[in-house]
């Protein structure tokens, strides 16, 4: 049960909805009958995240072909907490009576405070990211909406890493600022509106989510409940104190594997050096300092254990080979070879790779690589490079490989292109 401060604080809260769904119907009609059903005026834009921003009295619905051909989004504006119940409701009945959702539908919850009955205390600009991790019960979440639990649109937001390898947390003293929390889009919380002074929760969905009214509303409460939690009181408690050293003790042999390279041997054993190509002692002593930014990076945001890596001096980039990397926060700019990925890769060529739930973006694919359930964006393809329901999308793709189902939203495709069973939006052919 809440306390009666946190009920206020669910009564004084401010909620906008993006829902993502298929009509039975076209456009035109479903603005109509939504329309009548919500009381409310609703725009039509034509592309995705378009620049009109809704408003409590005028909606939006716009094409989200993310999740299939034909998928709509209807975004509201904020509006007080009575009235989001009522739209809530209203919005889910309709989807089970005129339409449907599938496993990649979502439905996004924007959270704010009205300030003139809150304060400026609960302003979001003023929201500790740290703080909120570290109290935040994802267990809760995922309990309730289980498929959820490793959606590439939704990752956990429990990941926290120092932000260079010297830091280390003193005892009885915590600065979040020496610590690096999830900023970016696809997490379960995207942290990346608090500028705009709200918040978007992205866990829940899923097929059947219209069937979910009552478990939706009470991750709603739950949602709107942490943040007031956490910008009631920024100081730290013990129990996120604890929450923080946990988190961190991934990471304890990381913090001394940092200082030297006879520290780093001892303590990834399975993890072997090369400087172009050498393995010699002194030759890779001798560059150590020069690797070992990016060996941080991958033993934190990649959570590598063992495998192959080798130093380019002349490029100074990084070659990653048989490495099981399942756990990418981010990674970026590296070569990787034969290894096995999950996560946020960024800027990376791959090399006969196994790909899984994970978002590609400005990345180029080669050599046998395979991706399953990925989001795809801006990247090279190569000929022999196979994606399984993946989404392709931006236009600076270039596409030669092979799509078994999945949704090919936007890009340029060569002749080699092989399409099975995919769903082809937009394509512009080259040579």
């Amino acid at each position: 049960m809440y306390s009666n401060e946190q009920l206020n604080a669910i009564h004084w809260s401010k909620v906008g909805f993006e829902f993502e769904f298929f009509s039975n119907s076209n456009l035109d009609k479903t603005k109509e009958s939504l329309t009548r059903t919500l009381d409310k005026k609703i725009r039509i834009e034509d592309k995705a995240h378009s620049d009109f921003a809704p408003t409590e009295d005028v909606y939006k619905l716009e094409p989200d072909n993310s999740g299939g051909t034909g998928m709509i989004e209807l975004v509201t504006g904020p509006m007080k907490y009575p009235e989001a119940k009522l739209i809530l409701a209203k919005v889910l009945k309709w989807i089970k009576e005129n339409g449907s959702t599938g496993d990649r539908a979502s439905i996004h919850v924007n959270l704010a405070f009205d300030l003139e009955k809150m304060g400026p205390d609960f302003d979001m600009t003023k929201l500790d990211v740290g703080k909120f991790v570290l109290g935040f019960d994802e267990d809760l979440v995922y309990e309730t909406f289980p498929n959820r639990k490793d959606s590439v649109y939704a990752k956990s937001i429990k990941f926290v890493m120092p932000l260079n390898g010297m830091t280390q947390r003193s005892p009885g003293k915590l600065d979040w600022k020496n610590y690096q929390f999830v900023n970016e889009k696809y997490y379960g919380v995207n942290f990346t509106k608090i500028p705009k002074g709200y918040i978007e929760f992205r866990y829940l969905g899923g097929e059947g989510y219209e069937n979910k009214y009552q478990q939706i509303l009470k991750m709603m409460d739950y949602f709107i409940v942490s943040l007031y939690t956490a910008l009631e009181d920024p100081k730290y408690n013990k129990k996120e104190e604890k929450e923080l050293d946990r988190l961190l003790d991934l990471h304890k042999g990381v913090i001394k594997a940092y200082r030297s390279l006879d520290d780093f041997v001892k303590l990834f054993p399975k993890i072997k050096l090369m400087v172009d190509l050498q393995t010699a002692t002194q030759i890779v002593k001798m560059y150590y300092p020069q690797m070992r930014e990016r060996l941080f990076q991958l033993l934190t945001k990649a959570d590598m254990k063992e495998g192959l890596i080798n130093y380019d001096s002349d490029q100074g980039r990084m070659q990653v080979k048989e490495a099981k990397l399942d756990r990418c926060f981010s990674i970026e700019g590296f070569d990787l070879v034969e290894c096995e990925l999950q996560g946020n890769i960024v800027e990376c060529d791959l090399f006969q790779c196994q790909v899984k739930n994970s978002s590609l973006i400005r990345c180029n694919l080669f050599g046998m690589t395979e991706a399953e359930g990925c989001k795809v964006e801006s990247c090279y393809t190569s000929r022999n490079v196979t994606l399984k329901n993946c989404y392709v999308y931006g236009q600076n793709s270039v596409f030669s490989g092979e799509m078994e189902g999945g949704i090919f939203r936007q890009g340029r495709a060569t002749k080699h292109a092989r399409f099975n069973d995919t769903e082809v939006i937009e394509v512009e052919k080259i040579k």
